[in-house]
């Protein structure tokens, strides 16, 4: 039997254990006067779609249909396609059809898997976002040969805009974008949400996903990027003419044989990334973790770049826009422990026109033995400008700019005096550091740093005057809330450790009560859990402050944060 609800068109399983139901109904008043429609295979529901009222179908694979794409070729919109776990070998195509397909049991024992000679799962006929794929792991595909290139190994996407979400898209080939390939020509962004794009190899660009041609672009939310291969450039993301959107997401241990280990923004690309990490990419030639280049631009903000190799030069960020009249913005990032051995082991800045604002980052050190932490081979004026930011390390010079380049204001700049820096109210001195060996740069309490950021900017939670760097001091912690268990962002499992905290006896302890502290109003209870699941499940109303990005606690209680996030 399945429980549809009509007000949210939530398919409810009616297998849940009896005492969770009755807290779910508890919590949740709405999902009680759900509808529940009996059938053997196939439940048919009346939902608003496209302004007129149809009957929506649910079809079971293999119960309803052999395969999924004989499931496909019965779907009209507004069906929903559940599929069973096993390894489904054939490749997919929406054909244009506005339908949900979805996997019974998740991503972990549910895959399709393609053949080298084509993508496994296609959206080429103008999906919207009402197209979802939910829940599976793509895998051995080797992409379109569109005018002798292969692309979308595992997923290929044109003039459309679908959704994708809890899916797992690895091992595929192509010549561009092994993973993922979106060719433009879709009217709203394309959303990933909660989508894993690993081991790919492109022999080309993009060896976890390309965008090519989209301006609209691509949104992409707790998305894991990981362990990409691209033999000649990008091996986690290639972006030539398009947008991209992300936050809260990973890129991890891609790699590439000559430029762009990371993502690399291409010809008049956008991109902004929102509390995410850039870490452990790794180039042969130049440009680690980021290549922003040919009138591209770039908005850090809230994010985290270590440990990239970069080759010759930018082991964390490079920047080669060519554009003055954009502004490349970092701000409330953390570097440290990036290599390059020519130029900029955090971060590098070519001698092309660039216009780049540097805001409450810390710099920490490079890696041992790189060259200067930032590097601005440049004389352009104001070409760089430095507000209340932490550098600290890199060879003898840590800042190596060229004269009229470069402006810093409030700023704590190791090796100040012998650089080519222009300065107000900065300082040289240790910024104190908590633990730099395992990549804590919180401040301690006594850092001069504490407080002397530029006074102009907005004030710290606390009420305090901004302080120096991304950080602060060590006991301030920054959180999101809501996100429990610190997995960048709040779910389920979060609502989960509130209840067991507050009622097993045994459970493990929170290291940020504040981020438990769901609504805000000094404790930890179980209207917190209850304020997690209404925000997941019922009425998507934001958590307090800070929810989208880790911040520190803006209201003054009794409880702590342990824990520091960029």
């Amino acid at each position: 039997m399945i429980c549809i609800d009509p007000k949210r068109r939530t398919l409810l399983p009616t297998n849940i254990p009896k005492l969770w139901l009755i807290f779910i109904v508890w919590i949740f008043p709405v999902w009680s006067d759900s509808l529940c429609l009996h059938s053997d295979s196939r439940s048919l529901h009346s939902e608003l779609l496209g302004g007129s009222m149809i009957q929506a179908a649910e079809i079971q694979v293999p119960l309803d249909a052999t395969t999924i794409n004989a499931a496909i070729a019965m779907a009209v919109d507004g069906d929903e396609i559940v599929v069973s776990p096993g390894s489904w070998n054939e490749a997919i195509d929406f054909a244009g059809k506005q339908i949900v397909i979805r996997s019974g049991a998740g991503p972990e024992v549910t895959t399709i898997s393609g053949t080298l000679d084509n993508p496994v799962v296609r959206f080429t006929s103008g999906e919207s976002a009402l197209a979802h794929l939910d829940g599976f792991t793509i895998r051995g595909g080797g992409g379109v040969l569109i005018n002798g290139v292969r692309k979308g190994g595992g997923i290929y996407i044109i003039d459309s805009s679908p959704r994708i979400s809890n899916c797992i898209v690895m091992e595929n080939q192509a010549t561009i974008g092994a993973g993922i390939a979106i060719d433009g020509g879709n009217v709203t962004p394309i959303e990933l949400d909660q989508v894993e794009v690993s081991q790919n190899q492109a022999l080309d660009a993009g060896g976890g996903i390309a965008v090519i041609g989209s301006t609209s672009g691509i949104s992409l939310v707790d998305c894991l990027i990981l362990q990409n291969h691209a033999d000649i450039v990008a091996g986690a993301i290639y972006c030539e003419s398009s947008n991209l959107q992300l936050q809260s997401c990973q890129l991890i241990e891609n790699n590439t044989d000559l430029l762009a280990g990371g993502v690399w923004l291409y010809q008049e690309s956008g991109a902004t990334f929102l509390d995410c990490e850039i870490a452990q990419n790794v180039t042969a030639v130049t440009g680690g973790g980021l290549v922003v280049s040919d009138y591209s631009r770039v908005t850090l903000d809230h994010c985290r770049i270590h440990d990239n190799v970069g080759g010759a030069n930018g082991g964390g960020v490079l920047i080669d826009s060519g554009d003055g009249t954009e502004t490349q913005v970092l701000r409330f990032c953390v570097f440290y422990g990036n290599s390059a051995s020519a130029s900029g082991a955090n971060l590098g800045v070519s001698l092309n026109v660039a216009s780049i604002l540097l805001e409450r980052c810390t710099f920490g050190p490079p890696a041992a033995g790189a060259v200067a932490n930032i590097t601005v081979n440049n004389s352009i004026p104001n070409i760089l400008t430095i507000d209340s930011c932490i550098i600290v390390g890199g060879g003898p010079q840590p800042v190596q700019v060229l004269p009229g380049s470069t402006n810093a204001f409030f700023s704590c700049i190791e090796g100040l005096a012998t650089s080519s820096i222009f300065s107000f109210d900065c300082i040289d001195e240790d910024p104190l550091f908590v633990d730099v060996s395992a990549g804590n740069l919180a401040l301690e309490l006594g850092s001069a740093c504490i407080d002397g950021g530029n006074p102009a900017l907005p004030f710290d939670p606390d009420g305090s005057a901004p302080d120096m760097g991304a950080l602060g001091p060590e006991g301030v912690g920054s959180f999101r809330r809501g996100d429990v268990d610190a997995s960048s962002t709040a779910n389920l499992a979060d609502a989960v450790q509130v209840l067991a905290l507050l009622f097993i006896p045994g459970s493990a302890q929170i290291d940020c009560m504040d981020a438990a502290d769901a609504n805000d109003d000094g404790s930890v209870n179980i209207t917190d859990a209850i304020k997690i699941l209404d925000y997941l499940f019922v009425s998507n109303t934001p958590l307090p402050a800070p929810s989208d990005v880790c911040g520190e606690d803006p209201t003054d209680d009794a409880i702590t944060c342990g824990l520091i996030c960029p």
